[in-house]
């Protein structure tokens, strides 16, 4: 179910308004049902695509079928549902490590007592602390543990994913990159799906585009002598009223 007439005036009166009103792609609107996107603009006249929306970062025209205005609390409960990234453990100084006030303070006896006292904190927990010149055992004590680096990012850029689709007795190929729809869903007759299918080295599928193109040439095929029938009944009709 896409956008009704009332639904189209309402969105002209909302972005008349200077607002931006919120909508949901529906199933013809690819691999992208079900999310969310802001209507920018209508064009005019109001007919094919001419429903401007912007999803991430992308601006692309939909026709009135491809989406939706979204159900009362439905954009709510998406984001109740939208995963919560964990929060980041915080870092905590290593056993023994003397305070900060206590680091700066220069007093020879002072000093000295920082370092036994790291020293046996750590012999207590297990520890070893490396060494360093100048008697550094407790300022590299007092260091935090360094955080960990985030994950790298794969390179490249986002997945392409080419769909070869076969509804409502027709077979169609569709594009995206991501989430963004390069190509919208165009038609291809059945022997080059075959064809396709079969370049993919795959058996199992290729036998089962085969029977799907069987069984529609055989309804094909069915129809074909029905409507012939039918012709041969009307010229037969035809020659006995001449």
């Amino acid at each position: 179910m896409g956008l009704s007439t009332a639904d189209v005036q309402v969105i002209e009166e909302s972005l008349a308004s200077g607002k931006h009103p919120k909508v949901v792609f529906t199933d013809t609107a690819g691999q992208i049902a079900g999310r969310v996107g802001k209507v920018m603009r209508l064009d005019e006249p109001a007919e094919g695509e001419f429903v401007t929306v912007r999803f991430g970062n992308d601006e692309l025209p939909f026709s009135a079928a491809d989406v939706r205005i979204p159900e009362r609390g439905e954009l709510s409960r998406t984001a109740r549902k939208a995963p919560v990234e964990p929060e980041e453990p915080a870092v905590t100084p290593p056993r023994g490590a003397p305070l900060l006030a206590e680091r700066h303070n220069n007093d020879d006896n002072g000093t000295n007592e920082l370092r036994n006292r790291g020293a046996m904190s750590d012999q207590e927990s297990g520890a070893a602390v490396p060494r360093q010149a100048g008697g550094g055992d407790a300022d590299a004590a007092a260091k935090p543990a360094p955080r960990r680096k985030a994950a790298a990012k794969p390179k490249g850029g986002p997945e392409l994913t080419v769909s070869l689709v076969f509804k409502d007795d027709e077979w169609s190929v569709s594009a995206a990159k991501g989430t963004k729809v390069i190509s919208r869903p165009v038609p291809v007759k059945a022997s080059m799906a075959v064809e396709m299918i079969r370049s993919l080295e795959s058996p199992a599928v290729a036998a089962v585009v085969e029977e799907i193109v069987e069984q529609s040439r055989v309804a094909a095929s069915e129809e074909a002598d029905r409507l012939r029938q039918q012709l041969a009944d009307v010229e037969a009709r035809l020659a006995e009223l001449s």
